[in-house]
């Protein structure tokens, strides 16, 4: 590749990278309704109410400030925290700072995915072009922005997670004293901050890091333990205050709404889900509709195309690349398969599989590329496979994503129960929901009902099974939710007197709107 060619390259890819960037801060141009609805997430939203409350004086807490929480991941909520701090509380445009960070975030993690990228394709082209070309690739992909910019922390733990990783190698490759090694503990720290599932990375490092300084230095045992316990030492001090509030004041380290959503979890119940979500993280410009997500033809496409780019990556990095690239893919791919064992065999939550598990897009975008390298060089292509990859794949992105922009396009489902929120209940009546997120950040006085923010809420489904004796006896005035929630009038257990059909009247039962409305009467 000629230096001119190179230049108008990387110039063309500085040109998308920007694109990226703005199609995450698109919604503040546009304004309302897209600021609030374009990417926010019914999660998102209960990750805001809670950053709020914290900025306002409430503390980390729900229902205006009166149920504790920890049902949210601890470093955005207090990133997230800052524009309600700013702009004194106000909901509406504090989504413009939300909108700022979570786009600095997903832009900033551009940096270590192609460092990432560098290292592993140096072996097979040193140059700048391709390792900005994945980069581009993740940022671009329509698949990635729905997660990073829906008001939670999948942008910054892939950044998080990422300069870890980068960091790792550095450590090794340089037979890093004290200091790097240091700095290394307290970004696994960090990254647990970010999401409490990264101690499935900060373990899959250690453990490689262990195999590294037994059989590459050949240091022995003590040793070994010497360089490596200061460190983790350090990610565990960085992690503690965040685990222990989570122990000591709501009995698990694990936060609420993990638990929340692992109920009723069936043990390999997401499996068939978890090739395609793989496949869409290896090719981030083809998302399959969610109608074929069940079907047989796709789920085996899907996986016989991720086993050929997960072998492809490690066919390449085996016989090309020097032993600290090795150590990195391994660890990142321990990471990966930790987080899709995890999620595919032991939670619930099939509607969030996605999200759990998007932090490996760059590893799986990566492994996609060699492959592509890989199959050229044995049909004496060249690179031709791989320039099909990117080329393509970033055109599939930019044509899905504008057409995203176009009006009447949104991500949230939940506009109707907060205008009859907003239309029909008092600022000082008490509102609840399961699917609480959205109703909630509207509207102070709500109460979540699915557990996931709301300690009560989650006993009650774990004492009784439900919640409709929780809501009877509560101060809760209405119960606005999707159309399926109208139902509990009708459930066997809620029958009786004083029980919750006796309590609350069914006013609104829509299907079409997808709304249903209960009142105390």
């Amino acid at each position: 590749m000629t230096a001119l060619r190179s230049d108008r390259l990387l110039m063309a890819l500085a040109l998308l990278l920007v694109l990226g960037l703005l199609y995450r801060l698109w919604p503040i141009v546009a304004g309302m309704p897209a600021l609030a609805n374009f990417y926010m997430t019914e999660d998102g939203y209960l990750m805001l109410t809670v950053s709020r409350n914290m900025a306002i004086g409430n503390g980390m807490s729900v229902s205006d400030g009166t149920i504790a929480t920890n049902g949210v991941q601890p470093l955005i909520a207090f990133l997230f925290a800052i524009p309600y701090m700013i702009t004194g509380g106000d909901k509406v445009t504090s989504l413009v700072g939300v909108h700022i960070i979570a786009a600095a975030a997903a832009f900033l993690a551009i940096f270590p995915i192609r460092a990432f990228a560098a290292r592993v394709l140096a072996p097979r082209d040193p140059g700048p072009v391709w390792p900005w070309a994945v980069a581009a690739v993740w940022l671009l992909g329509p698949v990635l922005p729905r997660h990073s910019m829906n008001g939670l922390e999948t942008g910054l733990y892939t950044l998080v997670s990422i300069t870890t990783l980068v960091v790792f190698a550095r450590v090794l490759d340089r037979d890093a004293g004290l200091g790097p090694r240091l700095l290394l503990g307290a970004l696994c720290g960090l990254s647990v901050l970010a999401r409490n599932d990264a101690v499935f990375l900060v373990a899959a490092i250690f453990a490689v890091w262990a195999v590294w300084e037994l059989i590459v230095p050949r240091r022995g045992f003590v040793a070994m333990i010497i360089r490596l316990v200061p460190p983790g030492l350090l990610s565990i001090a960085v992690a503690a205050p965040w685990l222990l509030n989570n122990l000591f004041r709501f009995g698990s380290i694990v936060p609420i709404s993990g638990t929340a959503q692992s109920m009723g979890a069936e043990l390999g119940g997401n499996l068939s889900l978890l090739p395609i979500v793989l496949f869409e993280n290896a090719f981030p410009m083809l998302p399959v509709p969610t109608g074929l997500n069940e079907n047989t033809v796709i789920i085996t496409l899907a996986l016989v195309g991720l086993c050929v780019v997960t072998l492809g990556l490690l066919w390449y990095v085996f016989r090309t690349c020097p032993p600290v690239v090795r150590a990195l893919v391994v660890a990142y791919l321990l990471f990966a398969i930790a987080l899709a064992g995890y999620y595919g065999v032991f939670f619930g939550a099939r509607h969030f599989l996605s999200r759990y598990v998007a932090p490996t897009a760059p590893l799986f975008i990566v492994a996609a590329l060699v492959t592509c390298f890989e199959l050229g060089r044995l049909l004496r292509l060249r690179s031709w496979l791989a320039t099909a990859y990117i080329a393509v794949g970033l055109a599939l992105a930019i044509g899905i994503s504008a057409y995203k922009t176009l009006p009447g396009s949104t991500l949230q489902g939940h506009e109707q129960v907060v205008a009859w929120g907003d239309a029909n209940v008092p600022d000082e009546a008490w509102a609840a929901a399961v699917q609480t997120g959205t109703l909630g950040y509207w509207h102070d006085r709500t109460y979540n009902l699915d557990g996931k923010v709301n300690p009560e809420a989650l006993q009650a489904i774990r004492t009784d099974g439900h919640v409709l004796d929780y809501v009877t006896a509560s101060e809760i005035d209405y119960i606005v939710d999707w159309w399926g929630v109208g139902a509990w009038v009708e459930f066997p257990h809620a029958q009786g007197p004083g029980k919750f059909a006796e309590t609350f009247e069914r006013i609104v039962h829509d299907r079409a709107a997808n709304l249903a409305v209960m009142v105390r009467r």
